[in-house]
């Protein structure tokens, strides 16, 4: 078992390891206030072959240019939420209201089995676990627009339960959605979606964007758990790997560009990303 190492520990092993330092005590701060091992994920770029025991850093490595991605994968997480908030915002009430409004009593065909297709089922799920995931976010919620009519025991309308459920549960009803005009509707309000997989994989990439900003987690150098299609509408953020974050970060800003019809979101993006040509590359380029 490894003992636990001290800050100065740390330092010296990085500098064993061949990192260069120009200012140890800040460095110091740095790692105290922010883990060495969540660190260690802007670094591993920049180490010979860690996957195979050799973790010294290449020529020239300091920690100050380290420390750099790291800031500037804080601030691109920090402007990433206002956008995911916005997008989620407008998602949520847009795919209530078409779905609503589709039939007579729409309001409650999130909650028949028919409505939702199975064949974007996942390993080792079955066609009732969505049903189960709603109902039981349902019932646990405590907010009041659905309390309501818990307590009439009635059943909640669509546009009352998309405000308790999960965003990752929400993106699931969308991307299994049976009727295909409501689908239809949607991606002609937003844009991006264009058929069922793509939408599918969009929405599963921004659920996982939208995780990893929540709790403060890496995105540069990270690939994405699922490859987007590279569509030619959002190519004019550049172009990437098909698993690079920069895809659905691209998507993303298409997205809010057109909720609030101005593209001050996206240059805030672009212009923070191009500051460093290291960062923009992990973004799409991506090598873990």
């Amino acid at each position: 078992m490894k003992p636990a190492k001290t800050i100065q520990e740390l330092v010296s092993l990085l500098k064993a390891r061949k990192m260069f330092f120009e200012d140890e005590r800040e460095a110091s701060g740095l790692l105290l206030n922010n883990n060495y091992y969540r660190m260690s994920g802007h670094w591993r770029k920049f180490q010979i072959d860690p996957g195979h025991g050799n973790d010294d850093f290449v020529d020239g490595t300091t920690f100050e240019k380290v420390a750099t991605l790291y800031r500037l994968d804080a601030s691109l997480r920090n402007i990433l939420q206002g956008g995911i908030g916005a997008f989620e915002i407008c998602f949520r009430s847009v795919f209530a209201y078409y779905a609503s409004h589709s039939v007579v009593d729409g309001q409650f065909l999130y909650l028949c089995k028919d409505s939702y297709r199975d064949d974007f089922l996942s390993k080792n799920e079955r066609p009732d676990d969505l049903l189960g995931s709603i109902r039981t976010e349902l019932y646990r919620s405590k907010e009041k627009c659905v309390v309501h009519y818990k307590n009439k025991h009635e059943p909640i309308p669509m546009w009352a339960a998309v405000e308790v459920l999960s965003f990752g549960t929400l993106s699931k009803m969308y991307s299994r959605w049976m009727d295909k005009s409501v689908v239809k509707k949607v991606s002609q309000t937003f844009g991006a979606f264009k058929d069922y997989r793509h939408t599918a994989k969009i929405m599963r990439s921004m659920v996982n964007l939208r995780n990893l900003c929540a709790h403060q987690a890496r995105l540069w150098n990270r690939e994405l758990t699922a490859p987007v299609v590279n569509k030619d509408y959002f190519q004019q953020f550049g172009t990437s790997q098909e698993r690079a974050q920069w895809r659905i970060i691209s998507i993303l800003m298409l997205l809010v560009d057109g909720i609030t019809q101005c593209d001050d979101f996206s240059k805030r993006i672009v212009s923070l990303c191009h500051s460093m040509p290291d960062f923009y590359e992990g973004l799409v380029n991506p090598s873990l």
